[in-house]
């Protein structure tokens, strides 16, 4: 390739680079269902404090992508074998230009969840990798100013889709998450739901209209973002940040020109804070406690992907909820999403410790596998499938009809002689050999149309079915909640104490059997009323006879008092009017 003899020699290898286009990193563009995580290793130069303390290398890069690193203590080589490794001498646009970010842009323009991670030690160069130097020293932009470079020149090209860009900004700071853009000592709730995963609620979302609001995004936030020092690093971030630029698009339906299909991408930039030994670090106090909440959430992310890494615990229950980190990188690593990791090292002797962990679990996440698919909102995406199915189906009926039309011209001939093979059908893939008898070729197709016919009159009796069951399911629950009130009011004229009305048995020609009653005489006078008047319903005579005996005995002797009680409590406790709510 002439661009790659080109390419500068400070980057990895020109077959390191061949490796970063094999068919595994991009088999969703093959259309596969499955991408694998794509993991590039970035090593930076020695620093002043390695330079005075003479650090010796230990690392050699014998090219396709392999890393050798020299253990000192077991006098040992371990290699290692990645997508690209690029050496000390890369420049950013080396980075951009080989790593993969530009495929990931791509992806989430077109509708897909793109990640973009960084990973490493503390000082080994992950948040020069990700946002370069602060503006006025040196102006070296990092991966996401170069990529939003890249992202609104794309805009500018695909002019048949209207895009809307926004962009939000959090760190993770002690298990907390922080909102850069709207600062604010109250952290966000991480919540679930089945359409986005987990997601930081009430969240602060910018819309960006041009580059320079995007710019602004990431400045905002780097100036909010928490930074400590210490013995390893004069710049240390002392929490994990995720930038979030949403690509909401709208593009006509090319199969229906009335529609459109909205999709709805995203791209996501994750600095992590570097995994520290605070024997080397000498943290205390405050800063202690941030490493010790940073280690814990990055040995949670090494724990998920080592088991999504193994083809035997994939399947099982990931830890993802053990670290507010994982809940929100849940979908990267295993969702729905694509992603790359940036595994930057250190090349000096003193941290090969550190090196080796570092490219193990680079090597690791190399084994995890995602699916990506396009987000959009889950009616539409059924209303588009439709179309599509009905789409594919008119264009099977057409054809059919057009072979039974040929091969019953066929038939009349005496002799056919035909070496052509009919195509495909457009859905089911059927294919049919025209050196059969053309007899026999019909007979298919018509078979075939037949059973097309049936299929068609089998769904619209379905259809009138269905909508038979609608409506008597409308009346049933028209019905119920009519017998529903009914026993409503009964139940409260009951426990009030009011007269039953022949109006609440749903017998409206009867006149009302008394007024409401009150406490005292008034409850009294009701049950004379209840007791003389005829009711609709036979199934009350025994009940209102033994009522009408216990009045009548209760006008004789000293205990009418009571009789009156006992004949309020069998009215109210009667199984009659039970009876009478349940119908």
């Amino acid at each position: 390739m002439d661009r790659e003899s080109h390419r500068p020699s400070t980057a990895s290898s020109q077959d390191s680079l061949m490796t970063a286009g094999s068919p595994e990193a991009s088999s969703v563009s093959n259309g596969d269902l499955s991408d694998n995580i794509n993991v590039v290793v970035r090593v930076r130069p020695t620093n002043d404090i390695e330079t005075r303390h003479k650090d010796s290398h230990a690392l050699q890069y014998p090219g396709e992508g392999q890393i050798l690193v020299d253990e000192e203590q077991t006098t040992q080589t371990k290699l290692f074998t990645f997508s690209v490794v690029f050496e000390p001498e890369a420049t950013q646009e080396d980075v951009l230009e080989y790593c993969g970010v530009k495929r990931l842009c791509d992806a989430a323009l077109d509708g897909f969840a793109s990640t973009i991670m960084a990973y490493g030690q503390t000082g080994a160069g992950k948040t020069y990798t990700m946002t370069g130097t602060e503006a006025g020293k040196d102006n070296q932009p990092g991966l996401i100013q170069l990529s939003f470079a890249y992202l609104f020149n794309e805009l500018k090209q695909r002019k048949e889709t209207t895009y809307v860009v926004r962009a939000s900004y959090l760190e993770i700071y002690k298990e907390h998450v922080l909102d850069l853009l709207n600062p604010s000592p109250k952290s966000l709730q991480v919540r679930w739901n089945k359409n986005k995963g987990h997601y930081a609620e009430n969240l602060f979302v910018v819309e960006c209209e041009d580059i320079g609001d995007l710019q602004g995004v990431l400045e905002e936030g780097r100036k909010n973002r928490q930074i400590r020092s210490h013995e390893m690093n004069e710049h240390s971030s002392r929490s994990h940040t995720i930038l979030t630029v949403y690509l909401n698009s709208e593009q006509k339906d090319f199969d229906d020109p009335t529609s459109y299909i909205r999709k709805q991408g995203k791209l996501s930039f994750v600095d992590l804070a570097g995994s520290e030994k605070t024997k080397k670090t000498k943290s205390q106090g405050s800063t202690l406690k941030e490493a010790n909440n940073i280690n814990k959430s990055l040995l949670v992310l090494g724990n998920c992907i080592s088991m999504l890494a193994d083809p035997k615990k994939r399947n099982g229950h990931i830890p993802y909820r053990d670290s507010t980190l994982t809940k929100l990188l849940s979908d990267s690593l295993a969702g729905n999403g694509m992603a790359l990791i940036i595994a930057c090292v250190s090349p000096a002797r003193s941290n090969t410790l550190e090196t080796i962990q570092t490219l193990r679990y680079a090597s690791r996440a190399r084994r995890v596998k995602t699916k990506p698919m396009v987000r959009m909102d889950p009616r539409e995406l059924t209303i588009l499938s439709l179309r599509r199915e009905v789409k594919l189906l008119r264009m099977e009926n057409a054809y059919l009809r057009q072979q039974i039309k040929n091969n019953a011209g066929a038939v009349k001939l005496d002799k056919v002689v035909s070496t052509a093979v009919l195509p495909k059908t457009p859905d089911s893939g059927l294919e049919i050999d025209n050196s059969e008898d053309p007899i026999k070729d019909r007979q298919m197709v018509t078979k075939y149309m037949q059973e097309n016919e049936e299929l068609r009159a089998e769904n619209a009796e379905i259809h009138r079915i269905r909508e038979i069951l609608i409506r008597d399911h409308e009346a049933v629950c028209r019905e119920n909640e009519r017998l529903q009130n009914k026993l409503r009011d009964l139940e409260i004229a009951a426990t009030n104490g009011e007269g039953l009305s022949p109006a609440m048995f749903g017998s409206t020609p009867t006149p009302p059997l008394g007024t409401p009653a009150s406490a005292g005489n008034g409850s009294w006078r009701t049950l004379h009323e209840l007791a003389k008047q005829p009711l609709p319903n036979k199934n009350m005579d025994k009940e209102l006879r033994e009522i009408r005996d216990t009045l009548g005995s209760s006008d004789s002797g000293g205990s009418g008092r009571r009789s009156r009680q006992t004949s309020q409590e069998r009215l109210l406790l009667s199984p009659t009017v039970t009876k009478i709510g349940r119908c």
